[in-house]
């Protein structure tokens, strides 16, 4: 599975090669694809990760004006609960949240991260402080590529119907202005944060890209956003 351009356009070269999906994006720069015919993989004994160029997110970490979007794909091989965790997420698991406990869905945002691009855990989501307080809030921060990073965790997910870009849309409203809101209010030093984006499917992370495209560009920003495909309901899971 992989994406080609051409004349500002991307196609998304599915399973089937029966269907395509083609979406415009902006500019080249705007949309990264990690999912490649020479991506490059993660084979863990927890997961396997199925991502892109490493330049590409390097880059849009470390510079401060860039964003856009990034595509992973990972594969679980085993429950959270069985997996061995690095310390940093192991850590997550235990400390308190606004939610009264770390999602798994955070867990293994850090977890991939850590693992792929050798993250390093600094602060949990109850550990960032702001002022004022009672706004948005970033789930945890790290050190990745050598810069300061804020992470936010969502999941593109519908319980009932069809997930479609409407949908998408929305939450990456919600969810990009919640992250320039902390941003803004935070007392720790960033510049950057990434979205984390869990998808259901390769399908919803084409709905993302659409969406992405669709938004104001002063909402983006700087924000990288992440998607990760993944079919284990673990992750859409609260239990």
């Amino acid at each position: 599975m992989g994406i080609a351009g051409w004349n500002g356009q991307i196609v998304l070269k599915p399973r089937t090669r029966s269907q395509s999906h083609v979406f415009r994006q902006e500019s080249y720069s705007t949309i990264e694809d990690p999912l490649l015919e020479d991506a490059q993989m993660y084979i863990g004994e927890n997961f396997t990760v199925k991502h892109g160029n490493l330049f590409n997110l390097r880059r849009k970490v470390c510079t401060e004006t860039h964003s856009g979007v990034v595509f992973t794909e990972l594969r679980q091989l085993k429950p959270v609960s069985q997996m061995s965790l690095s310390k940093g997420a192991k850590r997550m698991s235990t400390c308190p949240n606004a939610g009264g406990s770390s999602e798994k869905s955070e867990i293994l945002s850090f977890e991939l991260l850590r693992r792929c691009f050798g993250a390093d855990l600094q602060k949990t989501e109850m550990e960032v402080q702001y002022f004022p307080e009672g706004g948005s809030i970033t789930d945890y921060t790290c050190m990745m590529f050598s810069t300061k990073v804020g992470v936010s965790v969502t999941r593109a997910m519908k319980y009932q119907g069809d997930f479609t870009v409407e949908d998408a849309q929305r939450l990456l409203n919600k969810k990009l202005s919640g992250v320039l809101r902390s941003s803004k209010n935070t007392m720790e030093k960033w510049s950057k944060q990434i979205l984390h984006v869990w998808a259901t499917s390769v399908a919803v992370s084409v709905l993302i890209a659409e969406a992405y495209n669709l938004i104001p560009k002063d909402l983006k920003s700087n924000t990288v956003v992440l998607v990760t495909v993944t079919e284990n309901n673990e992750v859409f899971s609260n239990k």
